[in-house]
């Protein structure tokens, strides 16, 4: 039994530059920001559609951002900090697996709704608890879940790891829109997806859980969630 392919994890990876593009090519001459990319940018401009106004990059390292290949311009903020001087300026925000790093997901999300343009949207792909491996990386010591990562699912394993508190990463749609709402967004598309690749050296496990994500999936557990779209409009 298969993961129903819309709701399956790696869809949320595979079509999410194809979820962007589409979001942005819905703006006439798009001013773009993705937050925490620092000197590589998930995109490059050409990869955008050609009517957009700008690309800007943010991260709080100023050394990141002077790495950025030209044709990007720069926004220096701590995006859970100050956001104040970039108000208002962007048709879209957007991040990838930046959500389980902020210390403070929500200021994360009451500032981007700040420096968005009134219409302006909001994409975010994030990991979500209470799947087994992210509470794994949240809560057990920094050097035993490295050797963990490095061990069961190497292809995932970064040295040094990245400290990650999943502050406003949940998989219950109910908790993630109210929130959103509450910050002040007129309407907000959560998306679950399930399964994951972290048993990809425990064959047996690896089986078991991918039937048992194909049946949290068919029955919309979102429990059992790994990976989310949030669509978030001002």
């Amino acid at each position: 039994m298969a993961i129903e392919p819309t709701k399956a994890w790696d869809t949320s990876m595979l079509n999410y530059g194809n979820v962007l593009k589409s979001i942005v090519g819905s703006y006439e001459g798009a001013d773009i920001l993705e937050l925490g990319a620092g000197r590589r940018p998930s995109f490059t401009l050409e990869e955008m559609p050609k009517s957009i106004g700008s690309y800007t990059v943010n991260d709080i390292s100023e050394d990141e951002l002077a790495l950025l290949p030209p044709g990007y311009r720069k926004a220096r903020f701590d995006v859970s900090g100050d956001a104040s001087n970039f108000g208002d300026s962007y048709d879209v925000v957007f991040s990838r697996f930046l959500a389980e790093h902020v210390p403070d997901g929500a200021a994360m999300h009451r500032n981007v709704f700040s420096v968005l343009k009134q219409g302006g949207t909001a994409f975010h792909l994030i990991p979500t608890l209470y799947a087994i491996p992210f509470v794994v990386n949240k809560y057990m010591p920094e050097q035993l879940s490295s050797w963990v990562l490095k061990t069961f699912a190497p292809r995932r394993s970064i040295n040094p790891k990245v400290p990650a508190p999943y502050s406003a990463c949940y998989s219950n749609p109910k908790i993630m829109t109210d929130m959103l709402k509450g910050i002040g967004y007129s309407k907000v598309d959560f998306q679950n997806f399930y399964g994951h690749f972290y048993y990809e050296k425990l064959p047996v496990i690896k089986g078991l859980h991918e039937r048992f994500s194909a049946l949290a999936a068919s029955r919309d557990w979102h429990v059992f969630g790994t990976y989310a779209y949030i669509i978030a409009r001002k």
